[in-house]
């Protein structure tokens, strides 16, 4: 939205009025303006809204933290040095490469998406104030602590295999469904956007997924991402929203934007979820296409007996359905800002990639 500023007290108007009755929870802005007007929505809706404070632990990212570690989750080590003085000491101490990545999408935007810190001259180089987006001064005035990055210890495997256990879960009833998946390819490197992600079925992960969720969030759409270093897993995001693949979920039996409408009507209770006995994945159809004519120049990132071995027989479209492709086009657009940029990263993430061993 072109200025945030002036959505709360658009909403709040539309909301009071009765012209705004249901709010999808879309974006991270989008969970956080609903939340702080939680109050006034009716309270068939309310109960689906969760309270600002949870929406605040799991969209700022050293609340996450903390919470999770003072709950005893395993957490990897952070630091939030609040100048650039301090910050290659602080990096020094985590061991490098770090990873440099905003605290929260709110108040700096999406723009921001990270970066691997390999030595100090990239502390140096990288770690910096940013500026507040245009239209959302308020939020960086609420959390000034926002405007800094933060730093964390680096997991290789999260290159290539960070798990996403997502679902919905209804305030009386507890989670209703719950699913999990693993992010096999991602945009820019280390620190996108999920490209392909792959439907799995793991006990261990879904049980630790859904443990962390309910110490954070007491209803909603998720999506926790947690990422593997030996047998520990390390819960690194969690997002109380609708998430980019949520068409996997649906093609493997869970319609949760169905499940989050019908739960502001009525409590709702946990459902058995049907068999899906063919693999899915979800996949960005552009990055799909970029990838294709890379290996036709040689630059494949993913061998031919990678490729076959336990590939999934059926694949969904990220961001959206082709019934609805408005979402995909615009998202890609979006993408396509700069096309240069995107093609020389994406064709340097395969040859990266190409060096990888399997997970």
């Amino acid at each position: 939205m072109e200025n945030a500023d002036e959505f709360q007290p658009w909403l709040r108007e539309r909301v009071r009025s009765g012209d705004i009755t249901h709010i999808a929870p879309t974006t991270d802005l989008i969970a956080f303006y609903t939340s702080t007007l939680r109050d006034e929505f009716a309270p068939k809706v309310r109960r689906t809204i969760a309270p600002l404070a949870e929406i605040e632990n799991c969209l700022i990212k050293t609340r996450f933290a903390a919470v999770g570690a003072a709950a005893g989750y395993p957490t990897l080590a952070t630091a939030a040095p609040d100048n650039a003085e301090t910050a290659a000491a602080a990096a020094s101490a985590l061991g490098y490469p770090v990873m440099l990545k905003p605290k929260s999408h709110l108040a700096v935007g999406f723009a921001e998406r990270g970066r691997l810190l390999l030595n100090e001259a990239d502390v140096v180089r990288h770690y910096r104030r940013y500026d507040a987006v245009r239209g959302q001064e308020s939020i960086a005035a609420t959390y000034p602590e926002l405007l800094w990055p933060l730093m964390q210890r680096y997991v290789p495997s999260a290159r290539n295999r960070v798990y996403s256990v997502t679902g919905i879960k209804d305030a009386d009833g507890g989670v209703l469904t719950a699913h999990v998946s693993y992010k096999r390819e991602q945009w820019p490197p280390d620190v996108g956007v999920s490209t392909v992600q792959v439907g799995c079925d793991d006990a261990r992960i879904l049980e630790s997924g859904l443990q962390i969720v309910n110490q954070f969030l007491s209803r909603g759409i998720f999506e926790i991402e947690l990422v593997a270093d030996g047998e520990t897993l390390y819960a690194i995001d969690l997002n109380p929203r609708a998430f980019g693949f949520i068409e996997l979920d649906i093609a493997r039996g869970a319609d949760l934007p169905w499940l989050w409408f019908r739960s502001t009507v009525e409590p709702l209770a946990p459902e058995p979820l049907p068999v899906c006995r063919v693999s899915v994945e979800a996949r960005d159809w552009l990055v799909h296409l970029m990838n294709t004519l890379a290996r036709y120049t040689g630059a494949d990132a993913f061998p031919l007996e990678r490729r076959d071995v336990n590939r999934p027989r059926r694949s969904v479209s990220m961001l959206g359905s082709w019934s609805d492709p408005l979402p995909m086009i615009i998202g890609n657009l979006y993408l396509l800002r700069h096309p240069r940029k995107v093609l020389r990263s994406q064709f340097a993430l395969m040859r990266s990639l190409a060096t990888v061993k399997p997970v």
